[in-house]
């Protein structure tokens, strides 16, 4: 599956050269986030006249992961600017994606402060609205950041597949994993705790890192959006089958616009890689640059 991914993301790219799309330069920055800690981004700077775009990918992803890649190319052969990080996720330099089982001790919010770095180090260089898009977990993680920085000076957020990642068991069995999560924290207690998330059927976290995500809830994503709804746009496959029932219909009900593509899948790959490009663009061509 990620093999026809990727080949689609290629063909997306090789149709672009062929249409006579001018593909923009892809330079790699870097930004140090502590003293042994540096992230890596891909940057393309676009034309002054279109708005900049940062793509977040998806839970321990990267910048390189095919509907990324697919919006990267697309966005920057469009001609605008682009900044793709990839979070550091507490790994200096990080460049591949994680596995579930590796002991992870990064939280949500040293994600929310990674992307604030980004985008400060975007408002430093433009005088250009800026755009924020993820995928995924990655809309969530957005989402939160929105809610963190109220000052950002973020114009619009496009949430594509956007969902939470509890996945598995009931509202009372996952409210007491956060108590007992909670009750380690107040002991001390670092030992690695084991759980399902996302897509993960084994999430191997310190509890405070597997309690910053598993605080976001289906409610509270809900809440957040209704609050946020103004700068919100949420882009969903008609065929996304990674979500729980009603999921996009409580997005609708927050208020915030929600696009439907069609047969499309959580990542929206194949030919719906197209639709996904077209979507976003007619959002960003709404954005006037003074």
């Amino acid at each position: 599956m990620i093999t026809i991914r990727l080949g689609v993301g290629m063909l997306l790219l090789a149709f672009m050269q062929l249409a006579g799309w001018p593909l923009a330069r892809a330079e790699r920055v870097s930004m140090t986030m502590r003293p042994d800690l540096t992230a890596i981004a891909e940057y393309r700077a676009g034309r002054a006249d279109k708005p900049v775009v940062l793509i977040l990918h998806g839970f321990l992803q990267t910048a390189d992961s095919p509907v990324i890649f697919s919006l990267t190319e697309g966005l920057a052969g469009e001609g605008y600017g682009v900044l793709a990080p990839t979070m550091t996720l507490g790994i200096t330099h990080r460049r591949t994606s994680l596995a579930c089982e590796a002991i992870h001790t990064h939280t949500l919010n040293d994600d929310i402060v990674e992307i604030d770095r980004w985008v400060q180090w975007l408002k430093r260089r433009h005088n250009r609205p800026i755009v924020l898009i993820g995928h995924s977990l990655g809309s969530l993680t957005l989402l939160a950041y929105l809610d963190r920085y109220a000052a950002t000076p973020v114009r619009k957020t496009i949430g594509v597949s956007i969902m939470e990642g509890r996945l598995t068991g009931n509202p009372q069995d996952q409210e007491k994993s956060i108590l007992d999560l909670k009750q380690r924290i107040r002991n001390g207690q670092r030992e690695p705790v084991r759980q399902p998330y996302s897509f993960c059927s084994t999430f191997n976290a310190v509890p405070e890192s597997l309690l910053s995500y598993l605080e976001w809830s289906p409610a509270r994503v809900m809440a957040m959006s209704r609050k946020h709804k103004s700068r919100l746009i949420y882009i969903m496959g008609g065929r996304d089958d990674r979500l729980g029932p009603g999921w996009v219909e409580g997005l609708v009900k927050t208020g915030v616009t929600v696009r439907i593509i069609p047969g499309a899948n959580h990542f929206m790959d194949g030919e719906y890689e197209f639709d996904l490009l077209e979507s976003v663009i007619g959002e960003l061509k709404g954005l006037r640059v003074e």
